[in-house]
């Protein structure tokens, strides 16, 4: 029975052969592209894909959706090895690569992984990013640098209880407001899944923080989610109505984001930030002077930029600049994970009572 099948398959496959070459010997021309199957499409090469223009969407505007990842590991600010150099050369980087490693290993838990969480995680989840060309991601200053922070800026956070955003105090982040500082910035933000603050950079390639984006598009809004790690990742959206910002007394712990196109670049203006909040990657609060300004570009069909400018005059002493570049993926590779922010919720009642007692201390 199974060879009579093979037969019968094979008989199928000579009739395609015959018909398709009658066709071209007739001089017909084949089926435009458009109008076949995409399973019987043959894959384009990286080249072409990458040189492919990017789709626009249905009503008219560049087509940002999709899943995106960050190409290449870049510092945030520039090393002083190389001071004055915008780009690494290849052989620079493939010694970065080398000096790193590419392969940490599927379980390279610690030795007091019974005592230590931070030590007992697999390390399956690991991306190690190969070493981009840029030597920082930051481009404004020109120097790769931020800018120095203003007089009366909130000093850095410390790095204890496994990050800057975990287990802060109202000390470390410089807010004055308890409520803002001890439950939003100083850790239970990231247990009750608020989403990761912004500006949210990938800074920490190795788990995942901030390298995969997942954007969606409708004609009056643009919705962004960025993963980050097991602490829930950020949603965020994106009104394109034309409508302006809601009052300056009206904050929010993402701000308030309002979008409009310049040519093929989606500017997206971010403000009416809840003050106190703290930043992650940079381990310092915002002022509720904080203004963001994106500007994201779908170059072509596999490549997009997006360009950070944080201008918080109470914080900084300038705008600064962020740079990143990321590539397109299939959705059919599922690179964005559950994001359930499971872990921490066994911590809620100490935090919880933690907070009131540091506040009945400050009463006293």
């Amino acid at each position: 029975m199974r060879q009579r099948y093979l037969s019968v398959a094979a008989l199928a496959s000579a009739l395609s052969l015959m018909i398709f070459a009658a066709h071209s010997l007739s001089g017909q021309s084949p089926a435009p592209a458009s109008k076949q199957t995409p399973a019987k499409s043959p894959a384009p090469s990286a080249a072409a894909a990458k040189a492919a223009p990017a789709a626009k969407t249905p009503w008219g505007t560049p087509d940002l959706q999709g899943v995106w990842f960050v190409l290449a590991d870049i510092p945030l600010e520039r090393s002083a090895a190389n001071a004055g150099k915008d780009f690494l050369t290849d052989e620079q980087m493939a010694e970065a690569d080398r000096a790193k490693g590419l392969n940490p290993g599927r379980n390279a838990r610690s030795e007091n992984a019974t005592n230590d969480v931070n030590g007992a995680y697999n390390a399956v989840f690991n991306s190690v990013l190969k070493t981009g060309r840029r030597t920082s991601m930051v481009i404004d200053p020109p120097d790769g640098h931020l800018p120095p922070r203003a007089p009366g800026a909130p000093a850095p956070a410390g790095r204890g209880g496994g990050g800057a955003a975990r287990g802060g105090t109202n000390r470390d982040t410089g807010a004055d407001n308890p409520e803002t500082a001890g439950q939003l910035a100083g850790g239970s933000s990231m247990v009750r899944c608020f989403g990761v603050a912004m500006p949210f950079l990938p800074m920490n390639t190795l788990f995942g923080q901030g390298t995969v984006m997942q954007v969606v598009q409708s004609p009056k809004s643009v919705a962004i989610y960025m993963e980050d790690d097991h602490d829930g990742g950020g949603n965020r959206i994106i009104h394109m109505e034309g409508l302006p910002h809601p009052p300056a007394s009206a904050k929010f712990y993402l701000g308030d984001s309002r979008g409009h196109w310049e040519g093929t670049t989606l500017v997206v203006e971010t403000t009416n930030f809840l003050p106190g909040v703290l930043q992650p990657n940079l381990r310092i609060s915002n002022s509720d002077a904080m203004k963001m300004t994106e500007r994201i570009t779908r170059v072509d069909a596999n490549n997009l930029t997006r360009e950070i400018t944080v201008d918080d005059p109470k914080v900084w002493t300038r705008p600064w600049t962020a740079h990143i570049e990321m590539g397109k993926t299939d959705d059919a590779r599922q690179m964005i994970f559950d994001s359930a922010c499971h872990e921490g919720n066994h911590g809620m009642t100490g935090m919880l009572v933690g907070a009131r007692r540091a506040e009945q201390a400050e009463k006293k």
